[in-house]
């Protein structure tokens, strides 16, 4: 028990080696009561567990000098509770709380043990990831099944490595609906919250998303990382970011990897479309588009398995669980240095970070209703609108009901500049293929050009260019109605109405 409950000791100081410096804490500075047998029993506890176990790895950590002379007997001991604890945080990797032991089957050499709850899928992943250390002790098999699932299902690397075949999906289990904010909670406090629940999104997720038989599991695991993403543009300012700086930088290179096959997606979905709008002898005039748009897929599908498999993905994850389940990690005083009082409740900070956003919105205003307004100011618009919509959704359960539909009028405006960046890049992708025959060019990817020696004939796709340049023509024709209904006062007024329930 005392093994348990100290094994994170070492994370506020050091949260990228926390298992070292808890170790010695341990050891230096051992829990009231322990013997001295006990006392590197929990240390040693502490020091492995964390990153992954191997044969070579264990033997390393045994021969260090505090643990090179114990008894084979406390040795054996200090591995087994080790083993126990690796496995038990594990399960609480959604850091939820909410997982549960169910029925535990055995058979001559394996154990089976279901995992109950709405994050049994990421919890039981996490624990037979985490089963490494067992597995290298004990002879028998043990393994984590989220209860309705079937039995070997497991997306981690290692069931990837196990014979056994992975050949079915999980049920959806049911995520919460809400993050829990408080009128008087802290935005620190908020900004946990919040994380919390969209990294319990991304990770619930993420096996459909390998599976990838519905493109869908995809679209929300990367969505949940593009709110996290937002969320530290609306919390920097009361979070340690220097501290936080792995978990942001490695939000942005997932969402990356998960963007790169989702905008491939979205891609061929509008392209799926215009197909099925035409007579039936000309739904294959776009086939050398769509084989050159496979093979791109395939090949970014390909990086993001190996991204989602590899260590800096693993990591990542982590590091932002072990945030997650450390009240107070990460939030700055609540006094400056001249001991003023900072402000930091929501119902002081969310008026003032909502009209910041709702400023950056219309203060574009004499930009974009100039004639032949750039697309690129547009896209920095459309950005300008989802920092406002994402502010407000991050704090709607603390605002009045007017934010629902503030939150609905931006969204008309950040999909009308959506499907304009969309038809903007289908454009130029679509020129590069007339051009190279190729999805993009070489040049863009920093290799040598190159100077095509034949044309490219493909009529069916010159067709479709065209149709996309007349939708991008169609979209800033009517640019102006969609930006009316936000530069207009009523709107102002219905985001102002929304702030009024922090105010009772």
């Amino acid at each position: 028990e005392t093994a348990a409950l100290v094994h994170n000791v070492g994370l506020e100081t050091d949260p990228n080696r926390h298992h070292v410096v808890g170790r010695d804490i341990l050891l230096d500075h051992p829990p009231a009561g322990l013997d001295d047998f006990e006392r590197h029993v929990v240390a040693l506890t502490t020091y492995l567990h964390r990153k992954r176990i191997t044969p070579g790895k264990l033997e390393k950590k045994l021969s260090k000098a505090a643990f090179a002379g114990l008894p084979e007997l406390a040795q054996a001991e200090a591995l087994a509770i080790a083993a126990l604890v690796r496995m038990a945080d594990g399960l609480d990797y959604s850091q939820t709380g909410s997982s549960q032991l169910g029925d535990v089957q055995r058979t001559q050499d394996r154990v089976t043990i279901e995992v109950k709850g709405p994050h049994a899928a990421v919890d039981a992943t996490r624990a037979q990831r985490k089963s490494d250390l067992w597995h290298l002790l004990f002879e028998a098999d043990l393994q984590f099944r989220p209860a309705q699932m079937a039995l070997f299902w497991n997306p981690s690397r290692q069931a990837q490595e196990s014979e056994q075949p992975v050949d079915a999906a999980p049920e959806k289990q049911e995520l919460p609906r809400h993050p829990g904010l408080l009128v008087d909670d802290t935005m620190a406090q908020a900004a946990r919250k919040t994380f919390a629940f969209h990294f319990q999104r991304m990770l619930h997720h993420e096996p459909g998303t390998r599976l990838g038989d519905d493109i869908e599991e995809l679209h929300d695991m990367r969505v949940a990382t593009r709110r996290m993403r937002a969320a530290f543009q609306v919390f920097g300012d009361y979070l340690d970011v220097n501290r936080l700086r792995p978990i942001r930088k490695g939000l942005r290179r997932t969402g990356g990897v998960l963007g790169a096959v989702r905008d491939l997606d979205v891609f061929w979905d509008k392209t799926r479309r215009y197909l099925d709008a035409l007579p039936p002898a000309q739904q294959r005039d776009l086939d050398p588009l769509r084989e050159v748009w496979e093979a791109e897929r395939e090949r970014t599908r390909g990086e993001m398995l190996a991204y989602l498999d590899g260590d800096r993905y693993a990591r990542f994850k982590d590091r932002f669980a072990e945030y997650l389940q450390s009240p107070g990690a990460g939030a700055l005083p609540a006094l400056s240095n001249k001991g003023e009082a900072v402000p930091r409740r929501l119902q002081h900070v969310v008026p003032v970070v909502v009209y910041q956003r709702l400023a950056g919105i219309q203060a574009y205003d004499e930009w974009v209703t100039r004639p032949d307004v750039p697309l690129e100011r547009l896209h920095r618009l459309r950005i300008a609108a989802k920092r406002l919509r994402y502010t407000l959704e991050f704090f709607r359960e603390v605002l009045a009901p007017e934010a629902e539909r503030s939150i609905k009028e931006i969204k008309g405006l950040q999909d009308h500049l959506g499907d304009l960046q969309d038809a903007v890049v289908a454009s130029g992708l679509l020129r590069d293929f007339l051009t190279w025959g190729t999805w993009g060019h070489d040049q863009a990817r920093g290799k040598e050009l190159t100077v095509p020696t034949a044309p490219v004939v493909a009529p069916g796709v010159a067709t479709y260019l065209a149709a996309r340049q007349i939708e991008l023509q169609n979209l800033l024709d009517t640019f102006p109605q969609a930006w009316a209904r936000i530069h207009d006062q009523e709107f102002s007024r219905l985001v102002a109405a929304s702030l009024t329930a922090l105010s009772l």
